[in-house]
């Protein structure tokens, strides 16, 4: 998600004076002013949200401040295989993670699909697999200026995996996100995620829970079709009366012309919970489709 964002310019105005000039006994006509040059207008900020790597919003717990324009789609898609060591641990592997978005031709909004993705799990030694529950969600990107770029998306994910990977209830996901850019090379993303989420307790039946999840992630960009990225995310709680943990992930994004970008990461969490650890690895790409 680059952070590119052009400074605004100030005009100047040019002021021309007037002209005489006169020859021995004759007096001649004034000449003519010029006509002042007109001050150029003061410049906009360029809109920061043009590119695709601007765009796409994976693979990043932040999420990306820019939307798909209108009669624009766009089909994010990714794989990671998350291995879990300590007590009971394994491999999970997820796919495809796609995240539909579509642009309106309301001004800078979007709607969101999130269809199931297949999981494939080996945590506490029995091998599972199964869908995900879907999500749906709209965008919007309130604003920018010659550094910043600002707005906030929500979803609603229902019930709809199968037993080992549907959170059991209707879970609520409210983000403010924004991003600055330092220096022609160096930007700051950051998510404030707010969220109602659910976890199965037993069958037909769960348990909701809140947690903050807040996100900053450091771009470094030296053209405008790659970046790499480092992040830090925290999660206040993992589960109903669970604490929270942290996740530190790194990765990099390359444009391949307009419509194509690929991208891969690694993840990991610094401290142990509940006596286990977890790195991920993962790889995606995303289609731009639309003129």
């Amino acid at each position: 998600m680059p952070r590119w964002l052009v400074a605004v310019s100030a005009a100047s105005c040019v002021l021309a004076a007037p002209g005489r000039s006169a020859a021995a006994h004759v007096t001649e006509s004034p000449t003519p002013a010029p006509t002042a040059t007109p001050a150029p207008a003061s410049s906009a900020p360029s809109d920061p949200c043009t590119t695709i790597i601007a765009i796409v919003t994976r693979p990043t717990v932040t999420t990306s401040v820019c939307t798909v324009r209108p009669q624009h789609l766009l089909v994010e898609n990714g794989w990671t295989n998350t291995v879990t060591t300590g007590p009971g641990g394994g491999n999970t592997a997820t796919y495809p993670q796609s995240f539909v978005r579509i642009g309106t031709d309301i001004r800078q909004v979007e709607i969101d699909w999130t269809p199931p993705s297949y999981n494939r799990s080996s945590v506490g030694g029995a091998i599972i697999s199964g869908a995900s529950d879907m999500a749906f969600g709209a965008k919007w990107e309130a604003g920018y200026d010659s550094r910043a770029v600002w707005g906030c998306n929500a979803s609603v994910s229902v019930p709809s995996g199968d037993t080992a990977f549907t959170a059991g209830t209707t879970q609520y996901m409210f983000n403010l996100n924004g991003s600055y850019t330092l220096t022609p090379v160096f930007s700051l993303s950051s998510t404030l995620g707010f969220n109602s989420l659910g976890m199965p307790a037993a069958p037909n039946a769960a348990q909701r829970y809140f947690s903050f999840i807040p996100t900053l992630a450091l771009f470094a960009s030296t053209s405008r079709v790659s970046e790499a990225f480092a992040e830090y995310a925290y999660f206040s709680r993992t589960g109903p009366g669970l604490p929270g943990k942290s996740l530190i992930d790194f990765g990099y994004e390359q444009d391949l012309g307009r419509h194509l970008q690929l991208d891969a990461e690694y993840g990991f969490t610094p401290a142990s919970f509940n006596g286990q650890r977890q790195q991920y690895v993962g790889a995606g790409v995303s289609f731009m489709f639309g003129s």
